[in-house]
């Protein structure tokens, strides 16, 4: 195990306070002064733990780590504050009572232990993972101060008996030792590296103070047992390895565990312990209301207690009930977005057009159905759809990773041409539909020319050392309604087959441009109508508009020409 400078100091210190419990205790006889060393040596080697702990959740960038580290190191202050009133009783009193408020204490900082290494301090939790979330810990708390204060509170205070306080407790303090070790060896068993020595060491302290509890508690039956003995020299050896693991874990980052199977059942498992335990409170409260042999004031403490448990279990179930079905609804809408969004440019895709035209269908006919004065602006859709000229020749020239930086550029570039309401959609390959929502057919060209501007103006750089790409597009686009007077004359498929027609004649006529359809007679601001044409019966006015010059002419595809692009539609 290597240490940093600052932590081999920080280790021989620790060491030499454990040295020093061994002479003690080998060279002094039982007195004071032997009382006084042996409880001020635990008493520091708590408070070095503790601060080992909390240095670590400094200096943690995961927030479950810093949990775990938080955890840990009010754990051992705890403890050390109990240490602190058991001094007050052997070294000031003079006197040590046989039910103590420290051993209360000790029960809650063995319990902040057990919630800390639950967590497992060496994973890297993702979104992926079924985790212990805050509530679950809440409840874990609760149902340990539950279980305390239920069977050893009212033997302490209300009719004080040591001879059902100190089994009640052992109990209690004897699962906790279990537990802790079970969760320790879980982890030893997970995890590798640095962090597998880590739980190896804690495992043994956990295994070996367990034991030693054991014994003590035999001794002191037999009277055997005094404060100096060899026993507390294991203590002292076990609050030294807190230390050393502590300085172990010292910014030792945790692996990911995403994928692994073992680790999300451990995780569903961990998380779900909580909700089942608190089946236990309603049989807890009958047994506390049928048994009437206990003294009237615990069998009154303990109903009232239940009962209360009851009520804030309860509470906290509901609570935690809420929480879940708020993130089940998150994570629906996020699989729902994901669904709709097109996983390369990150842009909608052709699922998410057919969730949503309908509704914007129905807006637009209802503006227009309201309101049909021909003088109200920007209440008309525009279906653009957008192709890149010759893109298959950037994939078989610089393959088709350079090809997809290229789609996700022009994507951007598109993007950044269109209103924050319209709606880029990747329509399939190379081709996109540009969604224009309340907007004025009469300026609906000036969107095309910023489209056609927005791929042509600037080069796509590929790699260091290879010249520029220019790219052009070729655009096509027809409105909808396509009657003012008539708005549901046409259909909205209609308008979008009318738009891919116009496409068409884009890319046959020589491509970078785009031509735009409209309604017999209508007219554009600023722009050229072409004489009215026919496709598919319906009479249409085309409107042309040639993108930016890029220094080079660009081939017309032999394969859509016009002749071939007049002959797909039915003219008359």
């Amino acid at each position: 195990m290597r240490l940093r400078s600052s932590s081999k100091i920080w280790a021989c210190a620790v060491v030499c306070l454990v040295a020093a419990q061994v002479v003690a205790s080998t060279l002094l006889p039982k007195s004071y002064r032997l009382t006084a060393i042996t409880d001020w040596i635990a008493f520091i080697l708590m408070l070095s733990a503790s601060f080992a702990f909390a240095r670590n959740g400094f200096s943690s960038n995961s927030r479950q780590q810093r949990l775990v580290w938080a955890l840990l190191g009010i754990g051992y202050a705890i403890e050390a504050g109990s240490q602190l009133l058991w001094m007050n009783y052997e070294l000031v009193v003079k006197q040590t009572p046989a039910m103590s408020l420290g051993d209360a204490g000790i029960y809650l900082a063995w319990t902040a232990l057990i919630l800390a290494f639950a967590l497992r301090p060496h994973v890297e939790l993702t979104q992926q993972h079924q985790r212990l979330g805050t509530l679950d810990l809440l409840l874990l708390l609760l149902w340990g101060l539950y279980l305390y204060l239920f069977l050893v509170i009212p033997w302490q205070y209300l009719s004080p008996e040591p001879q059902s306080y100190n089994p009640a407790y052992k109990f209690l303090a004897m699962a906790q030792d279990m537990i802790l070790l079970a969760v320790v060896l879980h982890g030893w068993l997970r995890s590798s590296g640095r962090w597998r020595y880590f739980y190896a060491l804690l495992t043994a302290i956990v295994a070996f103070d367990t034991v030693m509890e054991y014994f003590v508690d035999t001794l002191s039956a037999s009277g055997i047992y005094f404060t100096g003995n060899w026993y507390d020299v294991t203590t002292a050896a076990c609050l030294a390895g807190m230390t050393f693991a502590a300085l172990m874990a010292h910014r030792l980052e945790p692996f990911s565990e995403l994928g692994d199977p073992d680790s999300e059942r451990y995780w569903r498992w961990a998380s779900r312990l909580a909700a089942p335990i608190t089946l236990i409170l309603p049989l807890l409260t009958a047994w506390s209301f049928l048994d009437r042999n206990l003294p009237n004031a615990v069998w009154k403490f303990r109903v009232v207690l239940s009962l209360v448990a009851v009520v804030i279990f309860a509470f906290v179930g509901i609570v935690k009930q809420l929480r879940l079905e708020r993130e089940l609804a998150n994570a629906n809408r996020e699989l729902l977005d994901a669904s709709l969004t097109d996983l390369l440019t990150g842009i909608r895709n052709r699922r998410f057009f057919a969730n949503t035209i309908e509704a914007d269908v129905q807006q637009v006919l209802r503006s227009f159905m309201r309101n049909p004065s021909l003088e109200l602006r920007n209440r008309d859709l525009v279906f653009y759809l957008i192709d890149i000229d010759h893109f298959k020749k950037v994939n078989d020239q610089f393959g088709h990773r350079v090809g997809d930086e290229v789609l996700i550029e022009i994507c951007r570039r598109m993007n950044a041409a269109a209103r924050l309401t319209d709606v880029l959609i990747r329509w399939g390959g190379e081709e996109f539909l540009l969604l224009s929502r309340y907007t004025d057919r009469k300026e609906a060209h000036t969107l095309a020319k910023r489209v056609l501007d927005s791929v042509a103006s600037r080069p796509f750089r590929i790699e260091a050392g290879k010249p520029d790409l220019n790219l052009t597009c070729s655009l096509g686009w027809a409105v909808f309604p396509w009657t003012e007077n008539e708005p549901k004359l046409v259909a909205h498929e209609q308008v979008l087959a009318l738009a891919d027609h116009a496409l068409y004649q884009a890319k046959g006529s020589g491509r970078n441009r785009a031509v735009g359809l409209l309604p017999e007679g209508e007219t554009v601001r600023g722009g050229t109508v072409a004489p009215t044409i026919y496709i598919n019966g319906i009479p249409a006015s085309p409107v042309t508009c040639l993108g930016p010059q890029i220094g080079e002419s660009t081939e017309p595809d032999q394969s859509r020409t016009p002749a071939k692009a007049a002959a797909a539609s039915t003219t008359s």
